[in-house]
C-alpha cells in the first residue's frame, strides 16, 4: 500500500489526481473527510448514549467498569 499527499492548490495537481482516479487498479481515500460524521449522525449517537446511561443507572459503577 503506498500513500501519497497532494496539495490540490494548482492546475497540475488537478490534473494529476483526475488521471488517477481513473485507473482501475487505484483506490481513492479521501482520508480528511472519511472520518468525520453528519450533524445529524452526531445527534443521534448523542440521543443513544443518553438512552444508554438511563438504562444503566441503577447497576453499580463497578459493573459498568467491567462490562466488555
Amino acid at each position: 500500500m503506498l500513500y501519497i499527499k497532494i496539495k490540490e492548490n494548482n492546475k497540475q495537481a488537478k490534473l494529476l489526481i483526475q488521471y488517477i482516479k481513473s485507473l482501475s487498479f487505484i483506490e481513492v481515500i479521501d482520508v480528511e473527510n472519511e472520518n468525520k460524521i453528519t450533524k445529524k449522525e452526531f445527534l443521534k449517537d448523542i440521543e443513544n448514549s443518553l438512552k444508554e446511561v438511563k438504562a444503566n443507572k441503577a447497576k453499580p459503577l463497578k459493573d459498568l467498569l467491567n462490562a466488555k
